[in-house]
């Protein structure tokens, strides 16, 4: 809009006090600018709204008065209408004089002279804060909803003012084959024909009007195609305001399309609904009768039309007397009224014969003029053959997936093979693969031993099976026999092997298969289940492929890890956890941890004081398949009778006078793991006999208690009495002890295993150098040798305490004689042995360990040939300790 002034008038016309009182009589502030942004002209509103006189206003900038600036503001719409000579409107938010703040819309229009220049501005604002309070408001629960705008399975969208779509759920968008971004923003008349607008020109003004509707309206998809949809359309109304409208659109094409093709066939319809194949039929909704038929139907269901049109359709085909949502039935009819679309569905009916069909139901309602449904079309499409064939098919193509992911299985095992570099790893792949295939089975590997004579302890689940001896050399012996692969199952178990028969009394279901390599069987493999299971034939050749496939590198991986372990055998080993030694007796005590570590059976621990019984346990405890577990330490002698039946079986509350609590005993608590009995040979004969209950059956009672509670635990005893001694003097259950001797340990004192001290000696002093933050470096010759002249009645614990006696003591790098504890120092310097042999043989030594070994520099300070000492070192059984002289971690150097 401009206003044009005559040259003759370029101010207010004639009739200014007409144009005064109607300039004032706006409600909504006005004023007039002149090219300065001077203020001609305010009216009453305006002065109102910023609490000011017409002095404080007219004359004055504009930019003063209301922004309190020195300058045109930046943004200036009054100066764009000076500029472009166009009206120019926008929203803004203006500070109030009480400090409050307002949303106005604001419109400036161009004055231009005769000449078309522009001359004055005209500025009208109208307040919009309760708009832009409900459009926040709405903006904020527009998110809240926009979830289950989008979940909807219809076309949601919002129209603004001017017609365009400012919202559009993706339905929509899918709806016409674009995409959300796509179509926001843009007009509602860029998706229709000429036809359709005039259309939605005419319901658009029914919105502004306050009206909603519901009314059919093609739209055009972004491939050009039309999409017939059922529009509902209500206008959004704030005060009185139209802000635009709100619609639903229902994709109905294809129920347009068909009833468009049935309404305009009407008079062929007899001849086409009998034409077609489908059984079709057409039904009142309302009734559930059925109005037309078609021959197919018929001869479906084997009757006349006559006795079918008029009656219900669950009368005809199901013979029942209500209608089948009443019965609980799911109705097809009834799902197409409700949602007023098509339903695709498979029912069983049956036929004329009344053998079971399967029917592939669509249905279609016909909708009237008020959208509600007035016939439901049915069409039935006998599948029976279509699904069995599509089952069958599904079947096959599952089963040929599983051959091929089996052969592609068998080629990569095969390629990785050679990869495995340890036996333990390939037995793990292996069952994994089993565990893929068979996921409610347990795999079992029984592998022998490079002799095939012992099974290899590979599998944890079965140790109380594979642990009872003569079952599996009984099978052992069966398993050397066979030279052919022949798979075993639970449902053949007349002639199998006592073994087996154990099998089949843990697992309902197992099946098995001898692994072979050239014609000889290296192993067994079992499968089972706790559940009854029926194991598909294409799988048990897939394991029996996979078994021949592995076979060979089985063996030569038992093979070589048996060379492997041979030679560590034949390697002296210098310590075995925390215990520390190299001596043959040793030896045998690290082999012995070896052997036994690996089952459940009872150690019977013995040695004196100080030589390391709890440390035997550790170590077998850390080896053992419990090693996650707890490891528990009772030592028997600390305890009275009576408290010690309390710390091994636990108390129940009220048990005894204190007993204020429920308590767990130390067998629970090494529950999975392993329980060390130290000083067994002092509990009293009461606890023997309930010790002796629990080692047998692994069940016990709390004190207090009548409950049985199982734990699985495993037994380590150690004792420094002599057990046989106390059976035969009646101190000692001789059946308790039996079941703890099942395999027994004896460590040597320390005097009988001298040659161990200087290792020992090396491994305090760099324990008791961190501990102690000192660095010293070695032992003295005569310190050395006053330590292995004494035979350590308190062993391995009084060498500690000894060394770490010297460590505190010692100042320098060096150990001496002087720093060792008085009953080592007042050790007089000759051995007090008369046995020349004796003095021979320690004089040898000493002289040797001075010379470090060096035999010529020996021979020389013996005075000796070397030939002479070579033969008196072979004598006396002489040798260097192969301990190493390298620097430690902490700088320690050990000389011998």
């Amino acid at each position: 809009m401009a206003v044009k002034l005559s040259s003759s008038q370029p101010d207010l016309s004639d009739n200014k006090p007409f144009f005064l009182r109607v300039f004032d009589s706006f409600a909504d502030p006005l004023a007039i600018y002149d090219r300065d942004f001077r203020l001609l002209k305010v009216n009453q509103a305006l002065l109102q709204f910023y609490q000011r006189s017409t002095g404080d206003v007219i004359g004055k900038h504009c930019y003063a008065v209301f922004h309190r600036r020195r300058s045109v503001c930046e943004d200036c719409h009054v100066r764009e209408v000076f500029r472009s000579g166009e009206r120019q409107w926008r929203e803004m938010l203006i500070s109030l004089p009480d400090g409050s703040s307002r949303f106005f819309e604001v419109h400036a229009y161009p004055v231009k002279d005769a000449t078309g220049a522009v001359v004055q501005a005209i500025e009208h604002g109208r307040d919009i804060s309760s708009r832009k309070s409900l459009e926040m408001q709405l903006k904020t629960s527009e998110e809240k909803y926009r979830t289950i705008v989008e979940l909807a399975r219809e076309g949601i969208f919002i129209i603004d003012a001017e017609d365009k779509l400012t919202f559009a759920n993706e339905f929509l968008a899918g709806m016409l084959g674009s995409g959300p971004g796509e179509i926001i923003g843009r007009s509602v008349y860029d998706f229709m024909g000429e036809d359709a607008r005039n259309l939605v020109k005419t319901q658009l003004e029914r919105r502004r009007n306050g009206l909603a509707d519901s009314y059919e309206l093609t739209f055009r998809r972004k491939n050009g195609s039309s999409l017939i949809s059922l529009v509902s359309a209500a206008p959004l109304m704030v005060n009185g305001s139209f802000l635009g409208s709100i619609g639903i659109a229902t994709d109905i094409t294809y129920l347009k399309n068909v009833e468009k093709e049935l309404r305009s066939a009407n008079e062929f319809r007899e001849k086409i609904i009998h034409g077609i194949t489908d059984n079709l039929l057409v039904i009142d909704p309302h009734t559930y009768r059925i109005v037309q038929a078609n021959n197919s139907f018929l001869g479906r269901v084997g009757l006349e039309s006559q006795a079918v049109l008029g009656r219900t359709c669950f009368d005809v085909m199901l013979h029942r007397k209500r209608p089948c949502g009443e019965e609980g039935i799911d109705c097809p009819v009834q799902e197409s009224v409700r949602l007023k679309k098509s339903s695709l569905s498979d029912k069983t009916y049956p036929d004329a014969r009344g053998e079971a069909r399967v029917l592939q139901i669509a249905t279609y309602p016909l909708l009237d003029a008020k959208g509600e449904a007035d016939l439901v079309i049915r069409l039935e499409r006998d599948v029976t053959d279509q699904r069995r064939m599509e089952e069958a098919l599904s079947f096959r193509s599952r089963e040929l997936q599983k051959t091929q992911h089996q052969l592609e299985t068998l080629f990569e095992i095969s390629r990785q093979m050679n990869a495995k570099e340890s036996l333990a790893e390939l037995i793990n792949s292996l069952k994994t693969i089993t565990g893929e295939i068979f996921p409610d089975s347990e795999p079992l590997f029984l592998i022998l031993d490079a002799n095939r004579t012992h099974f290899l302890h590979l599998d944890k689940g079965l140790d109380h099976v594979v642990a009872q001896t003569g079952l599996m050399a009984d099978f052992i012996r069966h398993l050397g026999k066979i030279k052919e692969p022949q798979l075993v199952s639970s449902t053949e178990g007349l002639n199998n092997p006592a073994f087996l028969k154990l099998i089949s009394e843990i697992f309902p279901s197992w099946f098995g298969l001898p692994i072979l390599v050239q014609q000889q069987c290296i192993g067994y493999f079992l499968l089972g289940s706790h559940e009854p299971l029926d194991y598909p034939p294409v799988d048990q050749s897939f394991i029996q492929a996979l078994l021949d496939q592995t076979g060979g590198h089985i063996r030569s991986l038992v093979l070589h890890e048996s060379e492997i372990n041979q030679l560590r055998r034949q390697v002296t080993k210098t310590s075995h956890g925390e215990l520390i030694g190299q001596s043959k007796k040793m030896q045998e005590v690290y082999e012995l941890i070896d052997l036994v570590a690996g089952s459940d059976a009872t150690v019977l621990i013995t040695g004196d004081n100080g030589t390391g019984k709890e440390l035997v346990a550790q170590a077998i405890h850390r080896q053992s398949h419990r090693a996650k577990g707890p490891f528990v330490v009772a030592n028997c002698s600390a305890y009275s009778p009576t408290l010690l039946e309390s710390e091994l079986f636990g108390h129940e509350k009220g048990a005894f006078t204190g007993a204020i609590r429920q308590k767990k005993g130390r067998i629970e608590r090494a529950h999975g793991g392993t329980l060390f009995l130290d000083e067994i040979g002092d509990i009293s004969p009461a606890t023997q006999v309930l010790l002796l209950r629990f080692v047998q059956d692994h069940y016990f009672e709390r004190v207090g208690g009548e409950k049985a509670i199982e734990a699985n635990v495993r037994v380590l005893a150690a004792t420094n009495q002599d057990l046989q001694q106390a059976v035969e003097a009646g101190q000692f259950r001789d059946d308790l002890y039996y079941r703890l001797n099942v395999i027994a340990i004896h460590l040597p004192p320390l005097r009988e295993r001298k040659d161990d001290i200087p290792l020992l000696c090396r491994h305090f002093l760099t324990k008791c150098n961190a501990k102690e933050k000192k660095n010293i470096q070695k032992f003295s010759a005569n310190a050395l040798q006053a330590i292995m002249d004494y035979d350590w009645p308190g062993n391995v614990r009084q060498l500690e305490n000894a060394v770490n006696h010297a460590v505190i003591i010692s100042p320098g790098d060096t150990i001496r004689r002087k720093h060792l504890p008085r009953f080592l120092k007042d050790t007089p310097d000759q051995p007090q042995s008369t046995s020349l042999a004796d003095n021979e043989r320690r004089l040898i030594l000493r002289v040797l360990q001075e010379a470090n070994w060096n035999k010529h520099d020996a021979a020389r300070r013996l005075k000796l040939s070397r030939s002479t000492l070579y033969s008196k070192i072979r004598r006396y059984g002489l040798e260097k300790l192969t301990v190493p002289r390298e620097k430690t971690s902490d700088g320690v150097i050990f000389q011998t």
